[in-house]
């Protein structure tokens, strides 16, 4: 098995008869906006040979790891393989930019690509969470990549089984995919506070990994990405100790924490999994020790007319957007009751420019409605109005808009509210009920023992949020608070009650 880094979270494995391709991004639009763009530069890995795989697989939904402008380029004899997820989100998105054959496969069952290379997806627990990482096994040598998947250490474990307990290669990111607190309104330390935890949390998150895979080898990808446009291009700063770590950073993490066969691979790079030897690529040299800045702003003079074209596809709207945006929000207080008894607040959408307005949508009982007045919101949003038309008539997922953090957002109190993304996100009542039945029907028998100062607590085994094994995804930290380590969501042990999210209580008793 060889492996080559396609930048981003792509890559190329082959073996000694078939090519597959995860997840490759090399559109020179970037994605989400024009927002996002590969970093290093992968204009290079694109050639012939990258156009005539055996198969491509997707991960997910997410823009930097399903291509359009890639897709469409490969011949429709290649079949493209994806986790099945309750919306077909990606398989749309697939399909709209190729006619060919579409493989969509459940979690944990072997699709045979030829010549005996098999994949495997595994998804995250919950379905409020459509990632998936991806197991591939050729010439007698296994590859897991996690890509953006939180994954438990149970789960690992049972895919070291499934493979017969050797790992060989683990890709694994460091850079998160988040906006919080970086677009919030917050004073500058409590942005540089939240930020340190998160990146912390994130690395503790690769070496829980790593530790429960067991690889021979580690290589640190997928990101972080660049911003090249000049109204988002301060965020770049987020690489030098930021929520966008790059792959040096993970890599020195790991380092520093007594782990050994770490390699980096950047665009071109390639891995010989047998020899557990790298061979980097002559564009690589010299990229670890470059000015980062200067690097930046020629690289962005090269996408300067990719953002321009890309704006002029979202000009300003001519007529107000209000009738479209209450017509909208109307139809998706109707489609979850369940969503809408946990997101229980008033939330405002401040549009600015022409066809916008100052508009707010509720969800608490009672007074649900669409308001073309803010009135006291508890969340607002903030954004351009020119972006607003794709998502209303379903072309641009709100998701993918966060992604493109062409937006500012406020909340008091700062706590996280996963259903309310969740709503904005699906918007579809399938993808909506699978998540209600889910929650409903999590385990709640099964319990832990857990110290905390002195006291012991008996508390449910599953985190309430998304079950997961709190048996062994979580800690205790600053007192009497239990963190599930999956998702960061953390629990007063006294009351149970989540302090950083909108999240059931989780079951706590004194013993």
């Amino acid at each position: 098995m060889r492996i080559t880094a396609l930048g981003h979270a792509g890559l190329k494995v082959e073996s000694t008869s078939e090519t597959v391709l995860v997840d490759p991004w090399v559109s020179p639009f970037g994605a989400f906006q024009s927002s996002w763009f590969q970093y290093p530069e992968n204009q290079h890995v694109l050639d012939a040979s990258l156009l005539a795989p055996t198969a491509i697989v997707v991960t997910h939904e997410h823009l930097d790891h399903l291509d359009p402008w890639f897709l469409g380029r490969v011949s429709d004899s290649v079949p493209v393989l994806l986790p099945r997820y309750p919306i077909p989100v990606a398989k749309r998105k697939v399909r709209a930019a190729r006619t060919g054959e579409i493989v969509e496969l459940d979690p944990w069952s072997w699709f045979d690509v030829g010549s005996g290379t098999k994949i495997m997806f595994v998804s995250e627990l919950s379905p409020m969470n459509h990632d998936s990482a991806v197991v591939v096994v050729a010439d007698g040598r296994v590859l897991l990549d996690l890509n953006d998947t939180r994954l438990s250490p149970s789960q690992i474990v049972q895919i070291r089984e499934a493979v017969g307990g050797d790992i060989d290669v683990l890709t694994v990111q460091g850079s998160g995919a988040t906006w919080h607190p970086m677009r919030y309104e917050l004073p500058p330390e409590k942005k540089r506070e939240l930020t340190a935890r998160k990146r912390t949390a994130k690395f503790l998150y690769v070496e829980r990994v790593v530790k429960a895979a067991q690889p021979a080898a580690v290589l640190p990808f997928a990101g972080p990405p660049c911003f090249l446009d000049e109204e988002l291009f301060s965020i770049n700063r987020e690489m030098d100790g930021g929520l966008f770590p790059d792959q040096f950073a993970v890599a020195d993490w790991l380092r520093r924490r007594d782990h050994s066969g770490i390699s980096v691979l950047l665009p071109g790079d390639t891995f010989d999994v047998a020899a557990r030897e790298r061979t980097a690529h002559p564009r690589s040299a010299g990229f670890e020790d470059c000015d980062r800045w200067e690097y930046l702003r020629a690289y962005g003079q090269r996408r300067a007319e990719a953002i321009e074209i890309t704006k002029g596809e979202h000009p300003e709207p001519t007529e107000s957007l209000w009738e479209p945006f209450r017509d909208y929000f109307e139809n998706l207080l109707s489609l979850s009751p369940y969503f809408n008894e946990r997101i229980a607040m008033r939330v405002g959408f401040d549009l600015e420019g022409s066809g916008g307005g100052r508009w707010a949508v509720d969800f608490r009982d009672g007074r649900e409605g669409v308001f073309d007045e803010l009135g006291d919101c508890q969340y607002q949003y903030r954004f351009a109005t020119r972006w607003l038309p794709p998502i209303l008539d379903g072309r641009v997922p709100w998701e993918d808009f966060f992604l493109s953090l062409r937006f500012t957002a406020s909340r008091e109190p700062d706590v996280y509210n996963d259903y309310l993304l969740g709503l904005l996100k699906f918007a579809s009542r399938d993808a909506l009920d699978a998540v209600e039945a889910y929650e409903r029907a999590l385990p709640a028998p099964d319990r832990i023992m857990v110290e905390a100062e002195g006291v012991t607590y008996s508390v449910s085994r599953y985190c309430p949020h998304a079950g997961a094994d709190l048996r062994d995804t979580s800690q205790v930290v600053a007192g009497r608070v239990l963190r599930c380590l999956n998702h960061y969501y953390e629990f007063d042990l006294e009351t149970g009650e989540c302090l950083n999210g909108a999240s059931p209580r989780l079951d706590s008793r004194r013993v």
